[in-house]
């Protein structure tokens, strides 16, 4: 029964991801309608690319506060401010105004508080889960957050194809995710112990531990639980109460910091130049330059689908597959078939394959397209977010997690806003490629530098760290590698 104790936690705590899924998918179904000729008040081109890209905005706002939040407030009071700004988003797009101006005002305000959400929601639940449920379990929960956002796009997809003229229901009924997140996290989850231990409050981070693990206040401690509540009082790096911004700064010199910094941030950068997200976006546009004779709309519905089902399988490999496994099996998957899509389209620029044939075998790019994503959802996408709770110390935790998924959220904009003019610099064709020598150098990067985090303690982790090596490639190095340390 422990188990389903600290499933039950880790969905509470990922509930808010929902939320980002559908902010992320809202405007795809939103602005068809809000750009109709009947709409009130109409919505000009410009208007709807603001409309699509204050999320965006919003994000990186939300990463920098969350850090401050989570040190500060602590994780679970944390979990619960943090889905505010939804909640308040969501009910001022749904009741947004039909005279202008204040129907822009509402919809910008609405868009950016969602985009501060998601911005804010991913990290705190990763953490939290990397700090109270067991190894076995971490490997699971950690991935919510992609199965989150994934579920909450093909949500909104699909009532945004039901309601298609009522773009204000579907916001409205969004609002409710949040709003549940909230009342979830409020009945059902304790306080983090490392944050509590942290604070000298050991008796109710014992507490917590008992609660999580389902161990009877009567009973003794189990004796690997009493080692991990041990470990979190001995470690002389958790975090302290009045630690200041010189301390942090001075322990970043410390290897068990900078290296995890430093490989987290490689990780997102080529998570997203790598296309994954550009391919989610600009799916339909995507799907048009290739030639291929296919509904761009069906081809984006299949992309979030394809999301939502890696994202299960995701979940379920975790627990039996190492993370470095993962990532090299993404890392390849995605490279053969991004390369197969840049050179066919290489090959149709060029002229080599005619418009028929290219009419004709248009299968070929829409098949590797849907491939790039689910391979990408079996690492690449996933992994670096669910290791952002694992490979920090708890000392920084909070701090690194919101800089690192701040510069993600910068890389994001950079590559999404960039497509286009790429498009124009280079050509279409040579964007793809571009993107196939990212994955390849992000694979092979990481299968050098990735440690292995899967059943193993925050300890161990950090330990391997601090312990100056690094992979040689393979599972067995990074094992190696943790045993040095």
């Amino acid at each position: 029964m422990a188990f389903r104790k600290q499933l039950a936690v880790g969905a509470a705590a990922n509930l808010g991801s929902i939320s980002s899924g559908m902010s992320l998918g809202f405007s795809a179904v939103a602005l068809p309608a809000m750009q109709a000729a009947h709409h009130t008040p109409h919505v000009s081109e410009e208007q709807a690319s603001w409309i699509a890209s204050l999320v965006s905005l919003g994000m990186p706002a939300g990463c920098l506060l969350m850090s401050p939040l989570l040190d500060g407030l602590g994780r679970r009071r944390t979990l619960m401010v943090v889905n505010t700004p939804a909640v308040l988003g969501w009910l001022l797009i749904a009741t947004a105004s039909r005279s202008d101006p204040w129907f822009f005002y509402q919809v910008y305000v609405g868009r950016f508080l969602t985009g501060l959400a998601v911005g804010l929601v991913g990290t705190p639940a990763v953490v939290y889960a990397g700090e109270v449920l067991q190894t076995t379990w971490r490997a699971v929960v950690v991935t919510w957050p992609s199965l989150g956002l994934s579920l909450g796009i093909v949500i909104v997809y699909v009532m945004g194809s039901l309601f298609q003229e009522n773009w204000r229901f579907v916001a409205g009924t969004c609002c409710f995710f949040p709003a549940a997140s909230i009342a979830a996290v409020y009945f059902l989850l304790p306080e983090s112990p490392v944050w509590l231990v942290s604070r000298g409050r050991a008796q109710e981070a014992e507490a917590t531990m008992r609660y999580v693990r389902n161990v009877p206040r009567e009973d003794d401690l189990p004796e690997d639980l009493q080692q991990e509540l041990d470990a979190m009082m001995n470690s002389s790096t958790r975090m302290e109460r009045n630690s200041s911004w010189k301390d942090t700064l001075s322990f970043l010199r410390r290897p068990e910091a900078y290296k995890p910094l430093l490989i987290m941030n490689a990780f997102f950068f080529f998570q997203q130049f790598s296309g994954i997200f550009v391919v989610i976006l600009y799916a339909v546009t995507i799907v048009r330059e290739t030639g291929a004779h296919v509904d761009g709309y069906l081809v984006t519905v299949l992309i979030g689908v394809s999301r939502l089902v890696m994202s299960v399988v995701i979940g379920y490999a975790s627990t039996r597959c190492g993370r470095r496994l993962l990532c090299n099996i993404s890392g390849v998957g995605m490279a053969l078939s991004v390369g197969v899509l840049a050179g066919f389209l290489s090959l149709t620029h060029d002229g080599i394959i005619g418009r028929e044939a290219a009419a004709s075998y248009g299968w070929v790019p829409i098949t590797a397209l849907l491939l790039s994503v689910l391979t990408g959802n079996l690492g690449f996408l996933t992994l670096p977010f669910a290791m952002l709770g694992e490979v920090f110390p708890a000392k920084i935790r909070g701090w690194a997690s919101g800089v690192t998924t701040f510069i993600a959220t910068v890389f994001s904009f950079l590559a999404i806003k960039l497509f286009p003019q790429m498009k124009h610099w280079m050509g279409f064709h040579n964007v793809f490629t571009f993107y196939t020598a990212v994955i390849a150098t992000g694979t092979v990067t990481m299968y050098f530098y990735l440690p292995e985090t899967h059943g193993k303690t925050l300890e161990e982790i950090e330990q391997c760290f601090r312990g100056g090596d690094r992979p040689a490639g393979g599972d067995k190095a990074a094992e190696q590698l943790v045993e040095k340390g």
